[in-house]
This record gives C-alpha cells, sequence and structure tokens, in this order.
C-alpha cells in the first residue's frame, strides 16, 4: 500500500473508532448579563455517552447506563430510549437526572419473543434551555435458546 493510502486510511479507522464512542453534544446560550453586549453570553453544553453496544436475551432484562456531563449549567436532564425494537420495553418511560447528579440506568426487559437482530436504539436527552440531544446506540436481541 502506498504511504498516502495507508494514512488516509488509518485517518478513516481514527474518525470511526472516535464516531464509536457515542458521545454527543448540544449547546445552548445562556443569556449575557444585563447591561451586557449581547451575544457575549456563556454556551450552556450537555454532553451524553451511553453504552457503544448492548446486548439482551429474549426473555431477559438488563441495564443501560448513560453518563451526563453538563458544562456552565445545572439543571435536571431528561433522559428517555426511542426506537426500541419489538418486543423491548423500557421500564421506565423517562427518567430525569437531578441536578448535580451524572449518571442514570435504565432497565431493558425483553419478551420471550423480541425480535432477534441489531437495533439502532436512540438515547435522547433534554433540560431547559438546550436543544434536544441524541445519539444512537446498537441493541443486539439474541435468542432465548
Amino acid at each position: 500500500m502506498k504511504p498516502l493510502h495507508v494514512f488516509c486510511a488509518l485517518g478513516l479507522a481514527a474518525c470511526l473508532a472516535a464516531g464509536c464512542e457515542n458521545k454527543t453534544t448540544t449547546t445552548g446560550s445562556v443569556p449575557a448579563a444585563p447591561g451586557t453586549a449581547p451575544g457575549t453570553g456563556t454556551v450552556k453544553k450537555l454532553t451524553i455517552k451511553g453504552p457503544t453496544g448492548q446486548s439482551i436475551k429474549q426473555g431477559d432484562s438488563n441495564q443501560v447506563s448513560i453518563s451526563v456531563n453538563r458544562d456552565n449549567f445545572n439543571d435536571a436532564v431528561t433522559i428517555r430510549l426511542e426506537d426500541l425494537p419489538k418486543g423491548i420495553t423500557c421500564v421506565e418511560d423517562k427518567v430525569v437526572v437531578p441536578a448535580g447528579e451524572k449518571s442514570i440506568k435504565l432497565t431493558l426487559k425483553a419478551a420471550p419473543d423480541a425480535e432477534i437482530g441489531e437495533h439502532d436504539v436512540k438515547i435522547d436527552a433534554t433540560a431547559p434551555g438546550i436543544d434536544e440531544n441524541v445519539q444512537t446506540f446498537k441493541l443486539n436481541v439474541k435468542d432465548k435458546g
């Protein structure tokens, strides 16, 4: 392989690996103090991190760990899982991560006839004054046998 091709291949691999960390950042702006110039407010930033992949067997249950990092704000963050495959439910419809807390766990339950295969599941995070923050992880539903 030519050196340039090797370099490009390594760069692509690094980008793909970084994307697999499943970090998503959303920003908003805290208004500037009265009497200051417009656009000089502090930027609020919410970073969530979920699993890169998770497995569950038909008929079983397990937990999904999600961490929350807040910059320049300390409001509660609401988390919910969306696009769960047929036969998979989340025990908690939505969870609020209280101010000051940095992580939560959501419980997944798989029906005995849950749809087998790899599925994309969305983690949806919202907080006051922050745009909706969505990331995806792979959920692999396995045969109970």
